[in-house]
């Protein structure tokens, strides 16, 4: 009988915790700096990571067919009926690319791909519905759905598209097809417009553009498109041209690289705005209402230019109706000649693709290392890293009752070392570095610029489905920050929640890591997730 209780006493005494705490390792840590780079300084150049990103605009879309699901013991004559059906109305529009029998890992960059039609057919009585996912080949976009129906003739009005036989052969004639049974009529399907928009967005990303002067006017390759700001400006992938003019200054230029699916932002500093600023204001989901200063500004995403520096009282609200309900509340500061930016989290469900590429900043500007977002956040290493800390680092965080979760890699799956820090606007830092197998600990004044480890410990024993998780949550009124590392809370430690603060993900200049640091990322606030919920119902 006293083995029955042995879970509980494992639980109790923390025995079968995810990891034990090991001796302190004896070392200094520097403390992660986050430089923004300048915007567009340079010749744009594609990461490496994604073929998708072209230096040369592309005009007509490549794209293939990839069955999903089709039904047990379903006709394969049929389901090339059917496909042909399909195929029809995107030739048109579009350069088809046929898949290989045998799954080859290359074929979608070897065939330059811009769309992937996923297709998945079911079927009631006589009718036949194939829906069809128009998919980015790299990210984990979707650009639209449509459903095409179809119906099964057995007697067809004309009688001879009931069935026909084609003959080949060098010595003699030989059936090539059998004899058709059946043929399709089409019951229904999408517009012409629809299918040409999917592909079309394949190739189209967008240029958000900002100005320390709102009246600045923008023009994209040699045509005027409006004044700063200037938000998710569609264009065709590819390099293009953008050129800011004021009155009394000189035009300037300079060269953007626009991927399909993604938003690229650039920010034209005018040397004689020396009190004005830009703020940018998101949150996940976005289509919450924004309040500065008492004056409704509109919805997240919001970007504003020209905003004179000083203190700004902040709202996030969602308007029903009449009725106007406050999710958070902050106080931002506008800095002459700087970008402000802040987001909240109310739940982004995965942090780390590319939903969210603009929740991140880049950590420095160095041509040795890039971090993308094809799909998930990938750090690689092109040459020798100086001494730092490189990788991606959040938006502002507003100070509240706050939860994280970051699922790291399996040890065998880990071919460096990552860093995962927490830093205030008054540059105190906590910083979780794992070597391998081991997590340790350090925490940074806001004077401090190294630090000895303050703890370590070691994973006890991995969950292949589950990875190796560490989870952080706040507490607004003991003012402190909680981590927990799989199942055990490890450290308390107190934190300043007067200032904004973020999150990074990053990776040391000695130990850099390549590939996918992280499996998945989830940041919520959880009042405000709840708050949600009682405002649906």
């Amino acid at each position: 009988m006293r083995y029955v209780y042995l879970p509980v006493l494992c639980f109790l005494v923390g025995y079968c915790s995810s990891v034990t705490k090991i001796e302190t390792l004896n070392r200094s840590f520097t403390k992660p700096k986050f430089i923004t780079p300048e915007p567009g300084e340079s010749e744009p150049l594609p990461s490496g990571r994604d073929y998708k990103e072209r230096l040369v605009n592309k005009s007509t879309p490549h794209f293939s067919l990839l069955w999903k699901q089709v039904p047990e013991g379903f006709s394969k004559s049929d389901l090339l009926l059917l496909e042909e059906k399909v195929l029809f109305p995107h030739n048109k529009l579009g350069l088809y690319k046929k898949a290989p029998k045998d799954p080859d890992p290359k074929f979608n960059e070897v065939s330059d791909l811009d769309l992937v039609l996923e297709l998945s057919l079911t079927r009631s009585a006589e009718r036949h519905s194939i829906e069809v996912q128009y998919k980015d080949p790299v990210l984990s976009q979707n650009f639209g759905k449509a459903i095409f129906v179809y119906q099964e003739e057995k007697e067809p009005v004309v009688k001879s598209l009931k069935s026909f036989d084609v003959f080949h052969g060098k010595r003699q004639l030989q059936p090539l097809t059998g004899s058709v049974p059946a043929y399709f009529a089409e019951v229904s399907s999408p517009s012409e417009d629809e299918l040409r928009n999917y592909f079309t967005s394949s190739l189209r990303g967008n240029a958000s553009v900002f100005s320390t002067s709102p009246g600045t006017t923008i023009y994209l390759d040699g045509v005027e498109v409006g004044k700063a700001p200037l938000l998710s400006y569609p264009l065709i992938n590819g390099k293009h041209t953008l050129s800011f003019a004021k009155p009394g200054k000189d035009p300037v230029k300079r060269n953007i690289l626009i991927r399909a699916g993604k938003t690229t932002r650039v920010f034209q500093e005018w040397s004689d705005d020396i009190s004005q600023g830009t703020i940018v204001i998101s949150s996940f989901p976005a289509g919450l209402d924004i309040v500065v200063d008492g004056q409704k500004k509109g919805k997240t995403q919001y970007a504003e230019s020209g905003v004179p520096y000083g203190s700004y009282p902040i709202q996030f609200i969602r308007t029903q109706k009449d009725s106007h309900f406050e999710y958070a509340k902050a106080g931002i500061k506008i800095r002459p000649k700087q970008i402000t930016s802040i987001a909240l989290p109310i739940s982004l469900e995965d942090g780390v693709g590319w939903e969210s590429e603009e929740f991140w900043n880049l950590t420095s500007a160095s041509p040795n290392f890039s971090a993308t977002f094809p799909g998930k956040l990938t750090f690689a290493k092109n040459k020798d890293l100086p001494t730092g800390w490189y990788g991606v680092y959040s938006e502002d965080l507003i100070p509240d009752y706050l939860e994280a979760e970051l699922v790291l890699d399996l040890v065998k799956d880990l071919n460096g070392a990552v860093g995962l820090s927490f830093t205030d606007h008054n540059q105190n830092a906590i910083l979780i570095y794992v070597d391998k197998t081991d997590f340790h600990i350090i925490k940074f004044s806001s004077e401090e610029k190294e630090a000895p480890v303050r703890s370590s410990y070691r994973w006890n024993k991995e969950d292949e489905l589950k990875g190796r998780s560490i989870k952080l949550s706040t507490d607004i009124e003991k003012k402190m920050i909680r981590l927990s590392l799989g199942n055990k809370t490890v450290e308390e430690l107190p934190w300043n929640f007067e200032t904004f603060w973020n999150l990074g993900v990053l990776t040391p200049h000695n130990a850099p890591i390549t590939g996918t640091p992280l499996r998945g990322l989830k940041i919520r606030y959880p009042d405000m997730v709840k708050f949600e919920e009682r405002l649906q119902k």
